[in-house]
Formats: structure tokens, C-alpha cells, sequence
């Protein structure tokens, strides 16, 4: 049996002598793994559809819940992505985030068309790269059931408070007045810029550091997992500071 679906390469492994093996965030059918046969040799004509960040219409023939590539027109290789270092752990940092969180063909058009969106503003756009991947991490949380809830304090619903206590267990913001005394209190500028992203406002590279250390913060605390590039992609960012 054949099928075509539109998808993104999250990441690729060698198998075999001459195959790899990819997964692909799909459009249709979420994330699923195919194998790329003879794409390892000189002059491979689906080399590119290998390559993580390839966005392309696939075909792929399927045997039992075994898929093989057996076609591929590229949409997009997002490439500037890979110019600027930054940028390369940006695009990570997303790629990253859909292979641990996204489940074998659980199907989410929309996290897939914020990631489609993320790419193409971190490769060609003009808004900064950081700026880009927050907005893409509170979307992409929200749409896997991890939800950070920015619209004021949680318990009294006040948004206008100088000092923000941040509760991973619920992914929620506190006052001074409200707050448990376990609460992480965090940089009113963190918050801010969390807002902002939230409802689609670009913020400056200074604020979207802030906004990611929170972020790779209650991932780590709140789902355990370990977000490798995130954190490369936040050390990067101090050490040029």
C-alpha cells in the first residue's frame, strides 16, 4: 500500500550499510519512521530527504506498520538554518521538542503548522531567532497539554503585580500575596515577555533569553525530560552575554 503525506524530518539514524532511518512529522498522521533505502551512497537522489529540518510531500509504500521512502518532492529545506549557530540550535531546540513529545501518529495540525511557521521565520524572516522559538515553545506546550497560563495571577486574577512567583507543578503565575513559599520567583521581565509571546508579539532577544530559561525550567521540572539543545541553545546565549 502507498501513501502521500506532507511532513518535516525531525531526525535521521543510520541503518544498515547504505539506509537510514527517519522520523517525520506528518501533517496527516503525526509522527511516523520510514526508512530511506541506499541513501547513504554518492550521488543518492533522496539524500535530501534525510536531512532533518526537509519539509517535502512523501510517498512512502507501507508493509504491515513497516514504512519505506519510496519518494519525495521537496517544499522546503529551511538552509539558512544551518548558517548561523544560533539559528542551528533554534531549529534544534524545535526538532527536539516534537521528537520527545509527540507520540507515534497522534495527529496535531495545529503544532504542525506552528512548527511550518517556526522554521520558516528562523530561516528567512527578520524577527530574532529567540524571539521566533519562545513563541513557537508556548504554542507547542499548549498544544501538548502543558499549558503556561500568563493571563495574570492565578489565584486572584490580578495582572498588575511587581514581583511574579512561578509554580511548575501547574504551569501558572502568582502575586506576592498568593503564592505558596515553594514558588520559584522569577524576573518581571520573564513574565512580560512570556505574555507577549503568548499573544503573538515578537520581544527582544534579552527578553526571549529570560522567556527560554523559564521555559527549559518547567520542562525539565514539570515533564522530565531533558531538552539537550534548549539547554546548549541557553548557554550559548549566556556565555555571549
Amino acid at each position: 500500500m502507498e501513501e502521500k503525506l506532507t511532513g518535516i524530518v525531525v531526525s535521521a539514524i543510520d541503518y544498515r550499510e547504505n539506509d537510514k532511518l527517519i522520523n517525520v512529522f506528518t501533517l496527516e498522521k503525526g509522527i511516523v519512521t520510514a526508512s530511506l533505502k541506499g541513501v547513504k551512497k554518492a550521488g543518492a537522489k533522496m539524500k535530501f530527504a534525510a536531512a532533518p529540518f526537509c519539509l517535502a510531500e512523501f510517498v512512502f509504500s507501507r508493509k504491515n506498520d513497516k514504512r519505506t521512502v519510496i519518494g519525495a518532492s521537496l517544499t522546503d529545506s529551511f538552509y539558512p538554518i544551518r548558517e548561523n549557530i544560533y539559528s542551528l540550535y533554534c531549529g534544534g531546540a524545535i526538532l527536539e521538542f516534537l521528537k520527545r513529545f509527540l507520540k507515534e501518529e497522534i495527529v496535531s495540525p495545529e503544532l504542525f503548522f506552528s512548527t511550518v511557521s517556526a522554521l520558516k521565520d528562523v530561516a528567512y524572516g527578520a524577527e530574532n531567532d529567540l524571539s521566533v522559538t519562545t513563541r513557537f515553545f508556548i504554542n507547542a506546550l499548549k498544544y501538548s497539554g502543558y499549558a503556561l497560563n500568563t493571563s495574570g495571577c492565578f489565584s486572584c486574577e490580578n495582572d498588575n503585580f511587581e514581583r511574579v512567583f512561578f509554580d511548575y507543578k501547574s504551569g501558572a503565575f502568582y502575586c506576592e500575596d498568593c503564592r505558596d513559599k515553594d514558588m520559584k520567583e522569577i524576573n518581571r521581565i520573564t513574565y512580560s515577555a512570556l505574555q507577549n509571546a503568548e499573544n503573538g508579539i515578537a520581544v527582544s532577544e534579552t527578553e526571549a533569553k529570560y522567556a527560554l530559561r523559564l521555559i527549559d525550567f518547567y520542562i525539565t521540572n514539570k515533564t522530565e525530560e531533558n531538552l539537550k539543545a534548549l539547554k546548549e541553545l541557553n548557554k550559548l546565549c549566556a556565555e555571549r552575554n
